[in-house]
């Protein structure tokens, strides 16, 4: 029963992940952070911790992004974590920092 029920969960974020899409970022940024706002609580809700810790991350890197003209660039490669945090069983706070280094790799920096 509990197998069902992550299974829900994780395609109802997963909906909502792929909903968004980068484009979006420069077309309507508001727009954008209102969606990112709602899989942000939906994983807080969830108890999906990578997911939530990604969702605040991604909008921080948003506000550099923006600066520097990258938002669709750094949407992307939130969005393709996020995804892949989605795809993982559910995780510990070492898989959750795993996830996020990762995601701080693909962006260029450093962990």
């Amino acid at each position: 029963m509990e197998q069902d029920r992550n299974l829900l969960i994780q395609a109802e974020m997963l909906a909502l992940v792929e909903g968004i899409t980068p484009s979006l970022v420069e077309e309507h940024p508001v727009q954008f952070l209102l969606h990112l706002d709602q899989i942000r609580q939906k994983a807080e809700q969830h108890k999906l911790t990578a997911l939530h810790d990604l969702s605040c991350a991604f909008e921080s890197a948003l506000q550099q992004a923006f600066k520097h003209g990258r938002g669709t660039v750094t949407a992307q490669a939130y969005l393709e974590s996020m995804k892949d945090a989605l795809s993982c069983e559910p995780s510990d706070r070492r898989m959750t920092e795993a996830v996020m280094a990762n995601v701080a790799l693909r962006l260029g920096g450093q962990p």
